[in-house]
């Protein structure tokens, strides 16, 4: 209503803080030991569109809250409860017992959940970018989130791989992308592999995905006689994304934006965070 209420808007002026205290309380919230654990993190690796998803993804508010509160260190886990409040002897991870039950832990380290909670996870976002594919070629769209792709689909224009394995002359150790798809106009065809890891570890998870992909991009280039590009699609998994993201998906037939990719990554950390932590309420 300030734009339209002069009182209003004068009250608003007056309360405005100047540049200074502005940048005061910015370096207070960096500096602090828990709350500014998620800053430290990805601020070397990170960019600024690692925030676009609060603005853009539509997400309800307690949904919101509860990753802005996993960023921030403010949820009540085992390692909290024994090194802080002392209320518990044990700070480990109540699935497997391997390490302190931290929020980087539950989201992207804990081993019990890794073929399970956190495959599920993954296998959202490459969904995505399936999805938006076939709609770009014209092929049948997967009527749910929840349908499973079929591993070959294509029609005259291209064709899509999903999870699919290939045989090559060489043996491979990365024989098995997400996604792959084959533009036959252009003869070109896109790799792409998808990974949802901790927050400071995107920048180095993007690499490693453009390296595993190599030796694939070669042998499928001499295979099929067309230019191969790899595209790694890394998402933190409370949202955090490199300065790259964007020219990654740009790389892929269809229109996924990076918006879309976060909110999908979030939404499925939420519900890990709730399920472990016992959160009902706030979902």
């Amino acid at each position: 209503m300030a734009p339209k209420d002069e009182l209003l808007s004068e009250c608003l002026r007056q309360q405005k803080p100047d540049e200074s205290e502005e940048v005061e309380e910015q370096t207070a919230w960096r500096d602090k030991f828990l709350h500014g654990v998620y800053h430290r993190q990805i601020e070397k690796v990170a960019d600024i569109k690692t925030y676009q998803w609060l603005e853009n993804a539509g997400l309800t508010d307690s949904t919101e809250a509860l990753i802005i509160a996993a960023q921030e260190q403010a949820l009540s886990k085992r390692a909290r409860e024994a090194r802080v409040y002392h209320s518990r002897s044990d700070p480990r991870c109540r699935l497997c017992k391997d390490a302190s039950e931290t929020v980087q832990h539950i989201v992207a380290g804990c081993t019990m959940q890794a073929g399970s909670a956190y495959m599920e996870r993954h296998n959202q976002v490459p969904g995505i970018v399936y999805r938006n594919i076939c709609t770009q070629y014209r092929l049948k769209v997967p009527k749910s989130q929840w349908d499973t792709p079929p591993k070959v689909d294509e029609n005259n224009r291209a064709e899509i791989l999903w999870d699919f394995s290939f045989q090559t002359d060489k043996q491979l150790l990365a024989n098995l992308p997400d996604i792959v798809v084959v533009d036959k106009y252009q003869e070109r065809a896109v790799v792409v592999d998808v990974a949802i890891p901790a927050n400071s570890n995107i920048s180095k998870k993007e690499h490693e995905k453009v390296e595993k992909y190599q030796w694939l991009k070669e042998q499928l280039g001499q295979m099929w006689k067309v230019k191969v590009d790899v595209v790694p699609v890394v998402v933190g998994a409370l949202g955090a994304v490199t300065p790259k993201l964007g020219e990654w998906l740009w790389q892929i037939p269809g229109t996924t934006s990076e918006a879309s990719v976060q909110k999908c990554a979030v939404l499925e950390t939420a519900k890990i965070l709730c399920r472990i932590l016992k959160l009902r309420g706030l979902w």
